[in-house]
């Protein structure tokens, strides 16, 4: 008998993560979003988004979250091959919907977007040499006749091209304010949270130092775990769950995340 109570112990409690979902997020730093650089997920401190989904992880007994790291496009693309479940942080755009679900209100892919199920707000900022001046009012005109460099795959990317403005992509946000540095670009479009955050540590680099950023930023948008259309479709009432309760824990946990990011 208490063999037969042991092994219904074991199969039920394996049956409570019967899914093992996998997430992937970037392999550069997105401060204080994610930390660290390359495939290791860090053990501490790993990054409030990340803190954020494994909140998520402990409150859901219907499945355990694997996270791994690898360049963002490749993320996107493995996301619409349905080779992970989910992918973060992704700002909404038309042309990922090709890619995979986000939040929205009415559970139609392309219906409109449940910001309140977002997992943060982050903003794009512009940055230039002090000795090399542009004309910024806030206006998307005024870099008209700019080349602007902009990180491969970022979503700043096409908003800028829409706009009409020529840009260069190039590999990651250290590799854009490098190329700033080295006057091979004049300006560069960069997520602020983490080009300030690489800026703060280099602030003994005498080439840096001469990096400024520019007011008003580019733009703010919020950023979303993203599902991928096969999850969705095996799991529709588990998925609505899964961003329902990312809202909760953004509005119970964000503000002692972020204290807890700045000490």
């Amino acid at each position: 008998m208490r063999f037969v109570c042991f092994t219904l112990f074991i199969f039920f409690t394996s049956s409570l993560h019967a899914l093992t979902l996998t997430f992937a997020f970037e392999d550069k730093q997105q401060p204080p979003y994610y930390l660290g650089e390359g495939s290791k997920v860090l053990e501490n401190q790993p990054g409030i988004a990340v803190e954020m989904l494994q909140i998520l992880d402990k409150r859901m007994p219907e499945f355990e979250i694997k996270f791994i790291r690898m360049p963002w496009k490749r993320a996107l693309y493995s996301l619409k091959s349905n080779r992970v479940d989910g992918i973060f942080n992704a700002s909404y755009k038309t042309e990922r919907l090709d890619f995979g679900w986000y939040p929205t209100k009415d559970f139609q892919l392309s219906g409109p977007i449940d910001t309140d199920r977002r997992i943060t707000s982050i903003s794009y900022s512009l940055y230039h040499l002090k000795s090399s001046p542009i004309n910024w009012s806030g206006d998307w005109q005024d870099l008209k006749t700019e080349l602007v460099g902009a990180p491969l795959g970022y979503s700043i990317v096409g908003d800028l091209q829409k706009k009409g403005i020529k840009v260069e992509q190039s590999s990651s946000t250290k590799s854009n304010l490098l190329m700033l540095s080295t006057k091979r670009m004049k300006v560069v479009a960069l997520q602020t949270v983490t080009a300030d955050s690489f800026l703060s540590s280099q602030s003994k680099n005498t080439n840096y130092n001469a990096i400024e950023k520019l007011s008003p930023p580019l733009v703010s948008k919020p950023y979303y775990l993203m599902l991928s259309k096969s999850f969705v479709a095996e799991h529709p009432t588990l998925s609505q769950k899964i961003w329902n309760e990312i809202k909760l824990i953004r509005e119970e946990h964000s503000s002692a995340l972020y204290t807890a990011y700045q000490e």
